[in-house]
């Protein structure tokens, strides 16, 4: 009985150690880039499991997260995103999985998205200037350490937000980060995609920014009144 008991505790910690899946979907672009390498780097040193995958979008119903990004996700030279893609995509975070997007300022790339775009409440807005720099957060799990992002180099576009995503950071006066969630399932949208770029990685708190977002989108905090973070849910009021 003791030996019986011993295998199920190692089965069970066994199944807690597997490690996230985390998916670059490359199904628009193959990537000629290197821009985002040490973004994926540090994904695999969290302890991630992180693929580069070119195969269709929908064959990524195994990932438990995807992350889609300018240049290395899509070009303006590649094949726009359609409206079914964007369902299943929104169907894959309701069923419990997480998402990372970004736009950025030229209009070309954000285009090949906009269908995606408008299922999750987003637009492009106008942008705070160059360099970027913002420290306006809501109370959320996604700024714990956080007191300022950005970085010294790129300019990027202002988000327009509405339901079902809700803005949580900014410069007070424009919006660059939006979350959306249903149940266990997230997603996050920022136009500034530099923080993950090899130049930007290290810039302010971008660091710690994107350790806190994959902790949120591969454990699905849930918003409520009770929460340490019911701002986001008075939001929707």
């Amino acid at each position: 009985m003791k030996c019986l008991m011993l295998i199920l505790c190692l089965l069970v910690i066994g199944q807690g150690a597997v490690a996230q899946l985390v998916v670059f979907d490359n199904s628009h672009n193959t990537p000629w880039l290197h821009m985002y390498d040490n973004f994926k780097a540090q994904l695999t040193a969290w302890g991630y499991t992180v693929e580069v995958r070119t195969t269709p979008l929908t064959d990524n119903g195994d990932a438990d997260v995807l992350i889609i990004l300018p240049e290395d996700a899509y070009t303006s030279s590649g094949e726009a995103y359609t409206e079914p893609e964007a369902t299943w995509i929104m169907d894959f975070v309701d069923s419990g999985k997480g998402l990372l997007a970004s736009i950025c300022i030229n209009n070309n790339y954000w285009a090949m998205i906009v269908e995606m775009m408008d299922d999750f409440g987003i637009a492009e807005g106008p942008g705070p200037g160059n360099p970027v720099l913002y420290d306006q957060f809501v109370s959320h799990p996604l700024f714990d350490g956080v007191t300022a992002l950005g970085d010294d180099v790129s300019p990027t576009a202002g988000l327009v937000v509405s339901a079902p995503c809700v803005a949580v950071a900014g410069d007070g006066v424009v919006d660059l980060i939006a979350v959306y969630e249903n149940g266990t399932g997230s997603a996050i949208w920022t136009t500034h995609y530099y923080m993950m770029h090899n130049m930007g990685l290290d810039d302010h708190d971008n660091l710690v920014f994107l350790e806190n977002a994959f902790a949120w989108l591969t454990r699905g905090y849930v918003a409520n009144e009770d929460s340490s973070w019911g701002d986001v849910k008075r939001l929707f009021e």
